[in-house]
């Protein structure tokens, strides 16, 4: 684009200096102080002259002004920069405390989960332990229930034994009578 400008430049600078050449005459140039006779192409020449340097002393001013703009940027940036790198470093901070933070978290599940395993695995056991307790209890009352009612059914047979036996004493000793009732029953 720079290359493209000087290009228009000279070729500009080039067709101003033909048509100065091409008008050689004499004029007259009045001025606030007075008048003088030059030639048209020397008008014309010191125009364009005067034109560019004031597009030099334009340009070298805007470039001053752009380079304290950009010293100013600088600065800027240099600051920028250091904020940035503050909070690089912050943020690196930041990063390692998360991370510190998840670990001792999953340890920490780790750890409660491991602690609920041994509390489960705990009652598991006592439960298993109550329930052959109560196997244990309930066998031993079945097996005391069914020597108890073995003991009251012999106990029982005996005295049914003994019942009959002493109806069997009663009816051989009592003498049989001899009443109406008696008699009646045995037709």
């Amino acid at each position: 684009m720079r290359t493209f400008f000087i290009v228009l430049a000279v070729l500009v600078a080039l067709f101003i200096t033909l048509v100065a050449l091409i008008n050689d005459e004499i004029i007259t140039l009045n001025y606030l102080f007075g008048q003088v006779d030059i030639a048209l192409f020397t008008l014309i020449l010191s125009s364009a002259l005067a034109g560019v340097m004031v597009m030099i002393f334009f340009n070298i001013y805007r470039s001053i002004h752009n380079y304290i703009k950009s010293q100013g940027d600088r600065g800027h940036r240099k600051e920028l920069q250091r904020r940035i790198r503050i909070l690089e470093d912050e943020k690196r901070k930041l990063e390692i405390e998360v991370s510190k933070l998840q670990r001792e978290r999953e340890d920490a599940a780790a750890k409660a989960q491991a602690e609920l395993e041994a509390e489960k695995k705990k009652l598991e056991n006592e439960l298993s332990k109550q329930q052959k307790e109560r196997e244990d209890a309930l066998a031993k009352e079945q097996r005391e229930l069914e020597s108890e009612k073995k003991k009251l059914e012999d106990d029982l047979n005996k005295q049914q034994k003994e019942s009959e036996h002493l109806k069997a004493k009663q009816k051989a000793e009592a003498p049989e009578k001899k009443n109406l009732w008696g008699f009646l029953k045995k037709q």
